[in-house]
């Protein structure tokens, strides 16, 4: 089974902990959009809550928000556990488990449950992160 924490770590490595501007003026920080739940506009998270702190607060809303709907924990492999975390921090997380039934051939909504998980066991990890990367272009 995947380690939640170890997907969580690697997400926020590939995001700043600075908070950053949009294009379209949200303000975003590891990853997270401005706009995307009240609690962390008004926690400071956007604005003037530290580094460590906001990655802390980042920790505990991508374990609570993303890894419990994607079912993580229940993923066998690492690096898909990785990708699809990631995915979801960028396209969201029902558009990321329709990406991932779709690189299963499996036919969802999105959420992930026992048909995407068995379709997930049963394949293999390098395939299946390959098809994700070509659904991502």
């Amino acid at each position: 089974m995947a380690d939640v924490s170890l997907a969580i770590d690697y997400v926020l490595t590939k995001h700043s902990g600075a908070v950053e501007v949009t294009s379209s003026g949200m303000r975003t920080r590891y990853g997270l959009r401005e706009g995307f739940d009240l609690a962390l506009q008004a926690s400071l998270f956007f604005s003037s809550m530290t580094r460590s702190a906001a990655r802390e607060v980042a920790r505990n809303f991508y374990h609570n928000a993303y890894c419990n709907p994607l079912c993580i924990e229940w993923i066998n492999d690492q690096s898909v556990a990785n990708k699809l975390l990631l995915l979801a921090s960028c396209v969201g997380i029902k558009q990321a488990g329709k990406m991932l039934q779709d690189a299963l051939s499996v036919v969802g909504n999105g959420d992930i449950g026992p048909l995407t998980l068995h379709a997930l066991d049963h394949s293999q990890p390098e395939q299946v992160l390959s098809d994700l990367d070509l659904l991502c272009k």
